[in-house]
């Protein structure tokens, strides 16, 4: 099912986004991986903070997408209107496994999520997992190892609800690698409108290891070293 959305977010026309995307929630984290691109430019500024510049020679569009399925399905909706066809989420999340530590990256094999929400809007079957694409996710995977950064695979849960995430954890807690909020969706929507999908996630918590919640100084600092990875694979996939 092909998109033929008019967007009225994010205020640009077709062709103003690049077709590799790197997206995240929090508008201050693109802000400061902007600094990254050569000759960054904001070209939105409302609902949604989007940037492009280059990086290592491609256009690359960076945008945020807020928090849960609602908001980054309306962006990604949007974004892939516009141009992209290439997204990597590069986000945050809950570690779920004894071991897992700040600075760890837990890259998403396939996501599953509560009934209903968002993905039942889309799908008749919203508790079924939704996997990323198979060659971005390989040569995301590649680039972290380059990078020398400790990941995990495996399949995560894209919560509904920020404050009851540990009841999830704990029913699921052998059978996920991490707890987050939007990959399960990100992950539908590329399968149902036809786009790439992958995600980089950092342990910023564990409930497992009583690890509190990241500063957001500290979690600027990792987003910086990880987008790197994110960055290099949108350039040369």
């Amino acid at each position: 099912m092909q998109s033929d959305i008019t967007p009225i977010h994010i205020q640009l026309k077709k062709g103003d986004i690049d077709g590799r995307v790197l997206i995240a929630g929090d508008p201050s984290r693109i802000a400061e991986l902007s600094k990254l691109l050569k000759n960054p430019k904001i070209i939105n500024e409302y609902r949604y903070l989007v940037y492009s510049g280059e990086y290592k020679g491609k256009k690359i569009t960076l945008a945020s997408h807020g928090i849960g399925g609602p908001s980054i399905a309306i962006a990604v909706e949007e974004l892939h209107a516009l141009g992209g066809e290439v997204f990597i989420r590069l986000g945050t999340c809950g570690g779920t496994m004894p071991g897992q530590v700040y600075g760890d990256v837990i890259i998403p094999e396939s996501a599953i999520s509560g009934p209903g929400g968002t993905i039942g809007a889309y799908v008749n079957d919203s508790t079924q997992p939704f996997k990323p694409d198979v060659g971005l996710t390989s040569k995301l995977i590649e680039t972290v190892k380059k990078q020398g950064k400790r990941y995990f695979f495996g399949q995560v849960f894209s919560s509904d609800a920020f404050y009851k995430e540990n009841e999830e954890v704990n029913k699921r807690k052998d059978k996920i690698v991490g707890v987050e909020m939007e990959c399960a969706t990100l992950f539908m929507l590329g399968s149902v409108r036809d786009f790439k999908t992958a995600a980089a996630l950092m342990v910023v918590d564990n409930s497992i290891e009583k690890l509190p919640f990241l500063s957001i100084k500290e979690m600027h600092k990792l987003a910086n070293e990880v987008a790197v990875a994110v960055l290099d694979t949108l350039a040369e996939f």
